[in-house]
């Protein structure tokens, strides 16, 4: 798969936004009281997770045109 130096730099920026979600949400697990509520956070956390392991191997795959 190739990519352009813009392309890359969109899949970078989403690797970065992609990374935040993963922590605000780890975070929000830690501080909930609520059973339900952190078991949905724990779960938003590795739902973007796995996302962020598809936007890394795009990066490790691709080729810049």
């Amino acid at each position: 798969m190739s990519l352009t130096s813009k392309e890359l730099m969109l899949v970078q920026d989403n690797i970065k936004m992609t990374q935040n979600s993963i922590k605000v949400m780890e975070s929000c697990a830690e501080i909930c009281t609520d059973a339900q509520i952190k078991s949905l956070c724990q779960q938003m956390a590795k739902d973007h997770q796995s996302d962020l392991q598809t936007l890394i191997k795009h990066i490790n795959t691709a080729t810049i045109q």
